[in-house]
């Protein structure tokens, strides 16, 4: 596996508004020169792209932070659990042109989207014991990014992520998204179905063994929080992403929206 140092892209299973930034995106999709000029006929291939495009629905929503365990070097993989304990989970990101939000939106192939989260104890990997409770610097599991498909779209095998507490903070289960797109990046944070999760931490392990957990560093001990005691959930307004079963696995879908008149192969602002 090789490491593609990036700064990338992202938002949740409703969108968000892109930003500004510069971009070095893994070299998966050829570019003209970005100094060439726009001409007629790069507007018209634009055009018949989306025309042939997988489409979605998009709806924008607010930006959110990346959280304090991010960092700007994930392998490019599919699986990223690791061998960590927990229930299995396929999570889809589609990646669309959300130009005009609430329109159909056409597919974006070459973004990079980077995900990140917890495990099922609720730890992050590459994270010290000043921060959470058990000492995972130079680990990797619960890491991971891919390059958009044809159709837009890139699945990770993982975990259901646990939800977390750590010296200053106390989260409900989410999992957090960065896609890049040329010079386009946008983040988010993607929640599951508080139905889903009481039963999870009600009968199944290991989660039901972390219904409590105390703060790192104190005798603080925490009772799990729902969506709605989530001041990040509440704040970006979210919507927990749909869930369906398959045997044992859990797939869970989202789709991000990056505001952008669409790709022209142009290369990113930074390299």
């Amino acid at each position: 596996m090789n490491r593609d140092r990036r700064r990338f892209v992202t938002t949740t299973a409703t969108l968000a508004a892109a930003q500004l930034a510069g971009v070095g995106l893994a070299k998966a999709q050829a570019r003209r020169d970005a100094s060439a000029p726009v001409t007629g006929a790069t507007i018209d291939a634009l055009g018949a792209q989306r025309r042939g495009a997988p489409m979605f629905t998009c709806v924008r929503t607010p930006e959110t932070n990346d959280g304090p365990y991010y960092y700007s070097s994930s392998l490019r993989r599919h699986a990223i659990a690791e061998g960590r304990s927990g229930v299995p989970l396929k999570l889809r990101i589609s990646v669309a042109n959300a130009l005009r939000p609430g329109d159909a939106c056409p597919a974006l192939p070459g973004a990079v989207v980077d995900v990140w989260h917890a495990d099922a104890d609720g730890m992050y990997s590459n994270v010290g014991t000043d921060l959470q409770q058990e000492n995972t610097v130079g680990q990797t599991f619960g890491r991971g990014h891919q390059v958009t498909d044809a159709t837009g779209q890139v699945e990770f095998d993982t975990v259901v992520p646990g939800w977390e507490i750590g010296r200053n903070v106390v989260r409900a289960t989410h999992v957090h998204v960065k896609v890049f797109h040329e010079n386009k990046v946008v983040t988010a944070q993607l929640y599951f179905p508080n139905e889903f999760l009481d039963e999870l931490y009600a009968n199944v392990d290991p989660y039901r063994t972390h219904r409590q957990m105390t703060a790192p560093g104190t005798d603080r001990v925490v009772n799990r929080l729902r969506n709605e005691e989530d001041a990040g959930f509440v704040a970006d307004q979210s919507t927990p992403m749909p869930i369906r079963r398959e045997g044992n696995v859990v797939m869970v879908e989202a789709t991000i929206g990056i505001t952008t008149l669409g790709s022209l192969g142009v290369a990113p602002l930074f390299r």
